[in-house]
C-alpha cells in the first residue's frame, strides 16, 4: 500500500456534470520530480483495490480521496456528496 498526493487534474469543461466526474486526469509527482497521470478509473482502482492512500491538499487542509461509482461510473472524489466546491476541482490543471 502506497500513498499519494494530487498535484494537478484535468477538467472536461465541456462536461455535463459540474462535480468530480467531470476530472479527465490526476497528476501525481514521480520520484524524479516530474508528473505522471492516472484517470479517476484507475485511482479510482489504485484506492479500492491496492489499497493505496491518495490525499488532496488544498488551503493546508489534506482530505482523503475516496472511489465513488454513478452507475458503471467509477470515479473518485473528497467529500461525501458531489459538490462544485470538491477539493480536488481546486486543484491546478495538468
Amino acid at each position: 500500500m502506497s500513498r499519494y498526493k494530487v498535484e494537478c487534474v484535468s477538467l472536461d469543461y465541456d462536461s455535463q456534470y459540474d462535480d468530480c466526474r467531470r476530472v479527465e486526469e490526476i497528476g501525481f509527482r514521480t520520484e524524479s520530480g516530474g508528473i505522471t497521470t492516472r484517470t479517476p478509473r484507475q485511482v479510482y482502482e489504485m484506492i479500492n483495490q491496492d489499497g493505496d492512500t491518495v490525499l488532496v491538499e488544498y488551503r493546508g487542509d489534506l482530505t482523503e480521496v475516496i472511489g465513488a461509482t454513478h452507475g458503471t461510473t467509477k470515479y473518485v472524489r473528497t467529500e461525501s456528496t458531489d459538490t462544485e466546491d470538491d477539493a480536488l476541482l481546486k486543484k491546478p490543471s495538468c
